[in-house]
């Protein structure tokens, strides 16, 4: 007996239309592996937060999470030159291979790899001298454990040059869209740096038990990224270094560097004006919360890690049609996406405070999670206007941009701090975003329009 045919529903019809397409395939499994490794830490996070906040007390983890703070900033202290090397490195390999095209690009990544580890040995040096003043000055670290705090500062300052070279390896195999590989190495690291200060509990609780943890695990992975990289690009110990390509990478990295440090600046001066004008305590209600909600920002992060090297690509294949299709089309699925996480956050979020962590929490931070769940909406969708005005080589407008923001930023910020505490910080940051978000789509949609206008109508095709 013949089955009555069952009618596709619209999720089918469209994930059947979707596959026609030849770039479907290849984007949708690499933000699989991007999502992966990025939500793997997620849920570490989720498990060991609230154990690591009963077992070391509210001070301690304050004085944690600005170490996860500071390990996450002078990661970009790399001048923009992992960006760069993303950039350049993928459009060198749309490129007919040949054995002079690998000498020069092994060449380039040596030469960008070894200007990082210069930079991120800098940085350790920079970290360690502005450690006394971190801990007796700008925070408000209680005395009894001021020299605990001095004692733990000097293995996050050995941390930094692994943490910074790390950044370049990963551009590496994010020019080759070697994005399961990335993931593979990437999911155990990042489950280790929540999980390994939960480690090491049964021996101590104290700082440089746990920042010794962290300096570990960012060691750990820069050997196992260099083994990667090994994997993806042919002859890549036949190690090099060329002056000559030394500008060309500064050029493009410097107006970069000056984005990627003002926009972590903003994400993270918060935390430390709040430490100092509140307490530590105030750190951890806003922090915590805000660690939760951030990890929304996986689903973005992936998409556009996904994209920046396919813009940068067609862009300089001048392909605008596939550009505008791939960045239309991640717009759209991603505002669906990150809508409905958002939403049910922003309606549930004293109940998840209390179930995750206390009644305590629900208290204090719920005002702010639901502030902060609009502003990661809001940030998320602006991840992709800003791979894909990085990736034209546009880094100068993205830094200008920030610069403005900035400038308005900051005192905003400080005035609905004084008003409204961790509660008026949460605001700000939801102000300052939205600003962002308006720049970075309007220029996106005014360069990415001007370039499809001059494409003559007989080679235009339906998107």
């Amino acid at each position: 007996m013949k089955q009555a045919e069952v009618a596709p529903s619209w999720l089918s019809r469209k994930l059947a239309t979707l596959q026609q397409h030849p770039l479907f395939a290849k984007l949708v499994r690499n933000i699989g592996w991007n999502l992966i490794g990025q939500i793997a830490p997620l849920l570490a996070a989720l498990f060991a937060i609230p154990l690591l906040l009963r077992a070391i007390g509210m001070e301690r983890f304050g004085l944690l999470s600005i170490a996860w703070m500071l390990i996450g900033y002078f990661s970009l202290f790399d001048f923009g030159l992992g960006r760069a090397l993303t950039q350049v490195l993928a459009q060198k390999l749309a490129l007919p291979a040949t054995s002079s095209q690998q000498r020069e690009t092994t060449t380039l990544i040596w030469t960008g790899l070894s200007m990082m580890l210069g930079l991120g040995l800098l940085a350790g040096v920079v970290l360690w001298a502005l450690s006394d003043w971190m801990i007796f000055s700008a925070l408000n670290v209680p005395p009894e454990m001021q020299q605990e705090a001095r004692q733990a500062m000097p293995w996050l300052a050995l941390a930094l040059p692994s943490v910074v070279l790390a950044t370049g390896l990963r551009g590496v195999l994010e020019a080759h869209q070697a994005f399961k590989l990335l993931n593979l190495v990437r999911i155990p690291l990042g489950v280790l740096t929540f999980a390994a200060p939960l480690l090491v509990l049964p021996w101590s609780a104290q700082l440089p038990a746990l920042f010794a943890t962290l300096c570990v695990v960012r060691i750990l992975s820069t050997a196992l990224f260099l083994w990667a990289c090994q994997r993806v690009q042919q002859g890549f110990w036949k190690v090099g270094f060329s002056r000559h390509l030394l500008p060309g990478l500064l050029r493009f990295g410097g107006w970069m560097t000056l984005s990627n440090i003002i926009g972590p600046l903003m994400v993270n001066m918060d935390r430390f004006l709040i430490g100092s004008a509140l307490s530590l305590a105030a750190v951890t209600y806003y922090t915590t919360p805000f660690e939760m909600i951030s990890r929304m920002l996986v689903l973005p992060g992936a998409v556009a890690g996904v994209c920046f090297p396919l813009f940068a690509q067609y862009w300089q294949q001048e392909n605008w049609q596939a550009i505008r299709e791939v960045y239309l089309k991640s717009v759209r699925y991603l505002w669906w996406a990150m809508a409905a996480l958002c939403v049910l956050v922003m309606v549930a979020a004293p109940s998840l405070l209390r179930w995750w962590l206390s009644e305590a929490f629900a208290a204090q931070s719920s005002t702010v999670l639901r502030l902060l769940a609009l502003g990661v909406l809001i940030n998320g969708l602006a991840h992709l206007p800003f791979a894909l005005i990085q990736g034209m080589g546009a880094a100068r407008v993205t830094a200008q941009f920030h610069l403005l923001e900035l400038l308005f930023y900051l005192p905003v910020l400080y005035g609905l701090l004084q008003l409204w505490g961790i509660n008026g910080v949460a605001l700000a940051w939801v102000l300052r975003v939205t600003l962002d978000a308006a720049l970075l789509f309007g220029y996106a949609q005014r360069k990415l329009t001007a370039r499809l206008e001059a494409i003559p109508i007989a080679q235009k095709g339906q998107i």
